[in-house]
């Protein structure tokens, strides 16, 4: 009798809304980890930073002034930059401050200041290749979107800093050329988090940049004491109006910030993610805004935005209160078909899950389904939803540390480096896994930026992390793949290319149901696999009903899991 067989005449394994009980979920897991041979007792993740070749530290270069830049850096991602069928490594970096007669500039001119690209090898290893590929940033970095924008097949680079945004078009020889320019997409200011997305359906992946606070070496202030010097709260200064820059289809871009209705001056954005909340087939956009209400810009038919903050309830936690929002992602984490939201805060707010209540509004749950207890002394930057072990639902990842240096002088409880945060989802309720999955989590980082994919193409997600003033964690999945899985890769025809904005419904043999929303865009300053890795545990995927931004719907047969499948548009072919 198959593994795969004998999991299906458990009744308690397949029902459809429930999780497999406790017992069976036991067995599982110690059958499956037995089974894998390099597998880690009481280890899930394992740093491979040090075997890796990736030799990078994020320069974010602290002074006696707080430049408020010197704490935000940080972002990162995955990317296959060659397609080459391997996840490749992007890692923005700081510069150096330079003040001469009074006046500060940014001075990135020495290598370890540069934005690095690193070429996945195979193997676990990977080869610098910034120089050739023409990458290396001129400007104090902050965070990193990647879309393939002109549908081209190869993906391009998007680097947000403080100052003057680039734009790399990927020529697909492994090299880049700075568009931007041409493109009309410098963006200027306090640039964060952005993301690529197709908000008007028309097969071609717009841009949306996130900005931050109108500061500058100017106006910089420096808070707390003659002593203790330390970075100032964002409520100093004014708020920046978001950017979003429509796709022309010739290389081009419109700023179309005011016409669309998302250029708020109120908002002092950090975070963004993007997804189908109201399940209308056009992508919204939540933004996670630092101390001031969050914004939830609903896609009114790709002719403009509605910020419905305030009216959803996704625009201040269950108290009523604006927090400290930074990393957001957007995913169904309680099984029902329908996008949720979480959002982290800084330390003594707690972390913020607004639940889908399916009519237009959410509810935060962060207290009742055990977010809030465990997140509570932890500042959170880079997140997502994800499920680490496979076991078909969606898991909860937080890099953490805090902004101030100095916290710990000030309040006991508060530290500045932080240990990573897991939380397990089970069945909608979460608990803290963080002392299982190993010795890199329970450590202390002051993190930042986090990117998700599965770089070593097992069948498992696994994350990078960007930690101030130190090397990033390149956090191998060595477990997770002990479960049965399936990995989903689309290609647009009529759609963008990168198919972002796809919606996918995958259908497993004991008649359960996952959904996904695909997207680079989430956490902080940072993008992702556009790859879906869906959990299965013992079961195995019989069909995908994928819906494109285009309008199509297609069915797609799944005959075997365990396995990555590329599906294209309009195609049968799987």
């Amino acid at each position: 009798m198959s593994y795969e067989l004998h999991n299906c005449r458990i009744k308690s394994f397949c029902d459809k809304t429930k999780k497999p009980s406790t017992g069976l979920f036991i067995f599982l897991y110690l059958f499956t980890s037995m089974a894998k041979p390099d597998s880690q007792e009481g280890t899930f993740f394992r740093d491979q930073i040090g075997s890796s070749g990736i030799d990078f530290r994020l320069e974010n270069f602290p002074t006696n002034e707080k430049y408020l830049i010197e704490t935000m850096t940080g972002g990162c991602g995955f990317l296959d930059y060659d397609a080459d069928g391997l996840l490749d490594v992007f890692l923005v970096n700081g510069a150096a401050i330079r003040t001469v007669s009074g006046r500060s500039r940014i001075d990135k001119s020495e290598p370890k200041y540069w934005n690095r690209l690193y070429r996945n090898l195979g193997g676990g290893r990977f080869g610098d290749v910034t120089e050739s590929a023409g990458v290396r940033g001129k400007g104090f970095g902050m965070g990193v979107a990647v879309g393939d924008y002109d549908n081209d097949g190869y993906p391009d680079l998007y680097v947000t800093n403080y100052g003057r945004n680039e734009l790399y078009h990927n020529q697909g020889n492994g090299t880049f050329k700075d568009v931007t320019h041409a493109a009309g997409t410098a963006g200027e200011a306090f640039s964060t988090s952005s993301a690529f997305l197709d908000y008007n359906r028309d097969g071609l992946l717009d841009l949306y940049v996130c900005r931050y606070l109108d500061w500058s070496f100017v106006n910089n202030k420096v808070c707390g004491t003659s002593e203790n010097k330390d970075y100032c709260s964002p409520h100093v200064f004014k708020g920046v109006p978001d950017l979003l820059f429509r796709n022309n289809g010739d290389g081009t871009f419109t700023d179309v910030s005011s016409a669309v209705g998302i250029a708020l001056s109120s908002g002092k954005g950090l975070g963004i993610a993007i997804g189908d909340l109201d399940r209308d087939g056009w992508t919204d956009v939540y933004i996670a805004n630092d101390g001031v209400p969050c914004f939830l810009f609903r896609n009114k038919e790709g002719k403009s935005f509605e910020e419905i903050g305030l009216n959803s309830a996704t625009a201040l936690n269950e108290h009523g209160s604006a927090f400290a929002g930074m990393g957001v992602d957007i995913a169904d984490y309680d099984n029902d078909s329908w996008p949720d939201i979480f959002v982290t805060a800084l330390s003594l707010e707690g972390f913020v899950l607004f639940q889908n209540n399916k009519d237009g509004t959410f509810s935060d749950v962060s207290d009742l389904v055990g977010v809030k207890k465990a997140s509570f002394y932890l500042g959170g930057w880079g997140t997502k939803l994800l499920d680490f072990d496979n076991d078909g639902w969606k898991d909860l990842f937080v890099a953490d540390g805090h902004v101030m240096r100095g916290v710990q002088e000030h309040l006991r409880t508060l530290t500045y480096s932080q240990p990573l945060l897991m939380l397990k989802n089970e069945q909608g309720r979460f608990s803290d896994v963080t002392g299982s999955m190993g010795s890199t989590f329970v450590q202390k980082w002051a993190a930042r930026g986090a990117a998700f994919g599965d770089y070593d193409n097992d069948g498992d997600v696994d994350i990078l992390v960007q930690v101030l003033g130190g090397r990033p964690l390149l956090l191998e999945n060595v477990n997770g793949n002990g479960s049965h899985w399936l990995g989903i890769e689309l290609i647009g025809r009529k759609s963008n290319r990168d198919a972002i904005g796809t919606a996918i419904k995958v259908v497993d043999n004991c008649g359960g149901q996952q959904h996904f929303s695909v997207a680079r865009a989430c956490s902080y300053l940072s993008s992702s696999d556009a790859r879906i890795i869906v959990g299965l545990l013992g079961r195995s995927a019989t069909s995908l009903e994928i819906t494109w931004p285009s309008g199509l719907v297609q069915k797609v047969g799944i005959k075997s899991s365990n396995r990555y499948i590329r599906v294209h548009e309009g195609s049968d072919r799987s």
